[in-house]
């Protein structure tokens, strides 16, 4: 019997390479993938250390780090440890989040020994000298004020912030201008060797790699700290009960939104139905707040929805941009299609089109080999055994009344609104908020 299309569509399924893992004895592990007919190597070092880990006087510290690591070692110069890489046409770069650092690059497979060489030399024998702590604190200061000049990213901020509060989750990971400048060296290295040590530290290859050589290479690698400290694990910040506006006035033409409801965590069941209402919701052009808000009504260029999952906490999110006389007729909208969802549920026809959309997003987001050392190395270093064939197989059996269940439980939250943006009619957008 030959299948149909759609039976033809549900075989296909995410194709790993030859994954494998290694602890070494003093408990740096090592990841790698690989893959078949790749000429590249990608290679990255994924430190569990983030902003969420540093306490109020240190906010900032694992951002002002990653920067540093790059200003030079005992056998490179910073010119020499950027050169190395761009002398190859390969890419060098790091960047800080919430819960992890991670330090990558990518060279043809020819020149996987220097990028190797290279990434190991900053994360373990950096100068960190005074004069570079001064030099990227200006370049820290600089890149904060550029975030503040970004409406986008400022109701990020203002949205954390009022979802967590004065935890670390609430922090801008970048730090704010007084607690970058209040750091000094002592403290930049103290975090360093604080926290860079093997047991909290995963390194991650995919491509055309030897798991053996690189295992080989890596047994001589020495961190600063022997064991790794954790800072204090907060707990969310509820939201208010009634429903909450926050707001950051700017001399913009247009407001930029975010409304935020409390979401899964990274390990949490939930993420699979929530995950689907993300993109029936609000996930491309044929989603419902899409065509209500976009194509029916003109109300916005653009309209998305999503989740942000950290190890014990969430986020599920729809963010715009629009005049501040389009925002309380889109709360308006919003309100009612969160609403309809939890009342009515989704059709069989949006269940099997977000089922296909995260299917294609998926697998296609991990086609090449950066991606793949990505996710190899942020989920070893959480603990996640999860393979993306599991992922996918679990939202798959994610039927229409899990996902029923689910809309009334997320959307029944109340929600955090924040606005950064010209004046706007906050009496009538705190009613419909409230409703």
């Amino acid at each position: 019997m030959t299948a149909g299309p759609a039976q033809r569509r549900r075989r296909v399924a995410y194709r790993s390479g030859e994954i494998r893992s290694t602890v070494l004895p003093g408990g740096l592990r090592v990841v790698t993938e690989k893959m078949t007919g790749s000429r590249t190597f990608s290679v990255g070092a994924y430190v569990g250390v983030g902003s969420r880990n540093e306490s109020p006087g240190l906010h900032g510290a694992s951002h002002f780090l990653e920067h540093v690591l790059f200003k030079g070692t005992p056998s490179r110069s910073a010119e020499q440890i950027s050169a190395a890489i761009d002398a190859v046409g390969g890419d060098l770069n790091a960047y800080t989040a919430k819960e992890h650092t991670g330090f990558y690059a990518r060279v043809l497979d020819v020149d996987a020994e220097l990028a190797v060489d290279v990434l190991t030399d900053m994360i373990g024998s950096s100068l960190i000298r005074a004069i570079d702590v001064e030099s990227e604190r200006a370049v820290i200061l600089d890149e904060i004020a550029m975030h503040a000049d970004d409406p986008a990213e400022s109701v990020q901020e203002l949205m954390a912030a009022g979802m967590f509060g004065e935890h670390g989750l609430g922090r801008p990971v970048i730090g704010s201008p007084e607690s970058v400048s209040a750091l000094d060296r002592r403290q930049v290295v103290g975090h360093w060797r604080r926290h860079y040590g093997p047991t909290s530290t995963v390194v991650a290859a995919a491509g055309n790699v030897s798991h053996e050589r690189l295992v080989e290479r890596l047994s001589t690698l020495a961190l600063p700290a022997a064991r790794a400290a954790r800072g204090p694990r907060p707990t969310r910040t509820a939201t208010r009960d009634t429903g909450q506006v926050v707001s950051r006035r700017r001399g913009t033409e247009q407001c930029s939104v975010v409304l935020a409801l409390p979401g899964p965590a990274v390990f949490d069941d939930r993420r699979y139905p929530v995950g689907l209402l993300s993109a029936i919701v609000g996930g491309g052009m044929s989603s419902r707040l899409f065509v209500e808000v976009r194509e029916r009504r003109g109300l916005t260029y653009g309209i998305d929805a999503g989740e942000t999952s950290y190890s014990d906490a969430g986020l599920w999110t729809i963010e715009w941009q629009c005049s501040p006389e389009a925002l309380p007729e889109i709360v308006a909208v919003v309100r009612g299609v969160l609403d309809d969802v939890a009342a009515r549920g989704v059709t069989d026809e949006e269940l099997t089109r977000a089922k296909g959309q995260l299917r294609g997003q998926t697998v296609l987001a991990y086609e090449n080999p950066s991606a793949r050392m990505g996710r190899l190395g942020t989920t070893a270093l959480m603990g996640d055994e999860r393979t993306l064939t599991e992922v996918l197989s679990r939202y798959e059996a994610v039927g229409a009344e899990d996902l029923q269940r689910e809309a009334a439980e997320l959307f029944g939250q109340p929600a955090l609104l924040a606005v950064v943006g010209p004046r706007f009619d906050r009496r009538k957008v705190d009613r419909l908020l409230a409703r």
